[in-house]
């Protein structure tokens, strides 16, 4: 009878990219075949930390292993290998000590051919996006959120909105201790988006009456942020087909963009508003409405 090994894989991903690591040795079946980092659990030791143990022996990589994709029973010519692949987040360099190549690789240029047998059956779910979110839970998180709508608005409205109101409105609207009020007032829930267990923005909602008292049912989307590596993925749809109609949400008048996007989505106009913010800033915004 073959052995039966219970193993391990880590999916590295970094800004939308997966790394694959070419094999310096092995059978025929996988020599010179990309492959996820990883190996044998060994005994006393959960999934995890066999998998950051792998992590720091083979690359002198340390990690944050995330989530589960999926386990898998493969039958290799000398083994059963049952492998449980698991998103990886680097939270260093690497040194290449047991394979031959190394390569960041898009969705896109995934080639299954080129890979290890047992590590094709988990490509798809890189190539096609595996989408998840969480509510945040600790300081980082809200570290996460101020870097993002820092990073996502002033690529939109840098050269269109007077100097120094993008800094203002972040360290207004961002700080924990504004995300934390509006938590305990008014009901929000922030959550940060995950993409092939990625950090890859966040989105911040609450029942619509804190919008408007005359509303009724329905929510309030204050913002859906995505850094690049993310975009153009229908996250954004996935992300409004989850909350409860009718959804209402401002947009910047002249970001037209935006407006478009968000009309495309079947959201329309319903009127505009400016509000004063402080310092000498306003708001100058459309109302949009989805599914009333």
């Amino acid at each position: 009878m073959k052995p039966r090994l219970n193993v391990v894989g880590a999916a590295i991903i970094k800004e939308g990219k997966l790394l694959a690591l070419r094999r310096a040795h092995g059978n025929e079946s996988i020599i010179h075949k990309f492959e996820f980092v990883g190996g044998k659990v060994e005994e006393g030791e959960t999934p995890e930390e066999a998998l950051a143990r792998e992590c720091m022996e083979e690359l002198s990589l340390e990690t944050e292993v995330g989530t589960l994709l999926n386990t898998v029973e493969y039958e290799y010519p000398d083994n059963t290998i049952v492998l449980s692949v698991y998103f990886v987040r680097p939270l260093s360099d690497f040194v290449l000590k047991e394979h031959e190549e190394s390569r960041w690789i898009t969705p896109s240029e995934v080639d299954p051919d080129d890979w290890a047998p047992a590590d094709r059956e988990f490509l798809q779910i890189f190539m096609t996006g595996y989408l998840s979110s969480r509510k945040i839970k600790d300081e980082k998180d809200f570290d996460f959120i101020r870097y993002v709508a820092h990073t996502v608005m002033h690529e939109t409205f840098d050269g269109t909105t007077p100097e120094g109101q993008i800094d203002y409105m972040v360290n207004l609207f961002f700080s924990p201790e504004a995300v934390k009020q509006s938590i305990s007032e008014q009901e929000y829930t922030y959550k940060v988006i995950l993409l092939n267990g990625e950090p890859a923005g966040f989105y911040s909602c609450c029942p619509a009456k804190y919008f408007d008292t005359t509303a009724g049912e329905g929510t309030f989307l204050s913002k859906l942020y995505l850094l690049k590596f993310a975009r153009g993925k229908r996250i954004c749809s996935k992300i409004l087909d989850s909350l409860r109609r009718p959804v209402y949400l401002t947009v910047k008048r002249d970001n037209t963009n935006a407006v478009n996007i968000y009309k495309h989505c079947g959201f329309r106009i319903v009127y505009s508003v400016e509000n004063d913010i402080g310092n000498g800033y306003s708001m100058d915004d459309f109302i949009m409405v989805l599914g009333k």
